[in-house]
């Protein structure tokens, strides 16, 4: 994310579950947020305090919404089109189109069979189905701009046509990969296996950033248990105005709160007391699958990171 200076942030707002969802997984958000100058919102009360996850309005169709849209599905999208540079041609500013007056009907005419446009691969965010969750683990696809460190995710099908160098898309403009992930098992492990399998990707195939992508969110679709009547007699939690939190709490989404049971009135986010460490952390050896395209070699031009996020 960007840095903005604190006067373009809004911190300290707060949402009951009823407008935003998660823009990684589609789940209602319930907690703090804050708000940056171009009406992006992200989990936290200020970029220091949070996951930093990106917040959409529950209804993104809006054509009002600031929000980036992206398809949450496992349909295709409406292709994007590049236009492939041509002799003596004019772009319309208006349209992004060719003018007709300005083509050059010759250069058609000894190139008719070659297209004029080609489908740019899109945001497309596909959801672990039931079966996914009975095994544990499922197959993610990611896209990498090949001249800037612009990440997105994918689904199967325009994975399958980078690799594979299909003419219809700009498959010498973007690069491929697909990963596994977990979903099952021990929470910490779980984070721990995608974090480290993550970092291997970025480091392998020198994907600058690639990382910062998923904004930590490692446990993305790991299904929380909600549990409630919890205690804590001390040293465990903290808010904003107790530092050593005793009482009932329960925990929604992952998240814990004050009181026995979650209500939709306002209640504070229990902030985990972080203790010292000195554990390194193991890197996973899990295989992933990539694939490399010719204009590899323009990549590392850019420093901007895309916002999906990730996933």
């Amino acid at each position: 994310m960007p840095y903005y200076p604190l006067s373009q942030i809004k911190s300290n707002l707060y949402t009951d579950g009823s407008e935003y969802v998660l823009f990684s997984t589609g789940e209602a958000y319930t907690g703090y947020y804050y708000e940056v100058a171009d009406g992006k919102r992200y989990t936290g009360k200020t970029p220091q305090e949070g996951s930093n996850n990106l917040l959409i309005k529950d209804n993104p169709i809006s054509s009002t919404s600031t929000d980036p849209q992206i398809s949450v599905n496992d349909e295709e999208t409406t292709p994007l089109y590049v236009n492939i540079a041509l002799p003596n041609v004019d772009l319309d500013p208006t349209t992004n189109q060719y003018l007709p007056e300005s083509i050059n009907t010759e250069y058609f005419q000894l190139n008719k069979n070659q297209s004029a446009r080609r489908i740019l691969p899109q945001p497309n965010i596909i959801p672990p189905k039931p079966q996914d969750y009975s095994l544990g683990v499922y197959q993610r696809f990611f896209c990498k701009k090949n001249n800037e460190n612009i990440y997105f995710e994918i689904n199967k099908t325009t994975h399958k046509k980078l690799v594979e160098n299909d003419p219809s898309i700009a498959f010498d403009l973007y690069s491929a990969i697909s990963t596994l992930w977990y979903l099952k098992g021990r929470q910490s492990k779980i984070y721990k296996s995608n974090r480290g399998l993550i970092e291997l990707i970025e480091r392998d195939q020198r994907w600058l950033g690639f990382s910062q992508y998923f904004r930590n969110n490692y446990l993305q679709y790991y299904k929380f248990k909600n549990k409630i009547n919890l205690y804590t007699s001390g040293g465990k939690f903290k808010t904003q105005t107790i530092p050593n939190y005793i009482g009932f709490y329960h925990t929604h989404n992952g998240i814990s709160m004050v009181g026995k049971i979650h209500t939709n009135t306002f209640h504070e986010i229990l902030i985990p007391i972080i203790k010292p460490s000195f554990t390194q952390p193991k890197t996973s050896k899990t295989i992933y699958t990539t694939t490399t395209n010719r204009a590899n070699s323009m990549s590392g031009g850019g420093n901007s990171l895309s916002g999906g996020g990730g996933y």
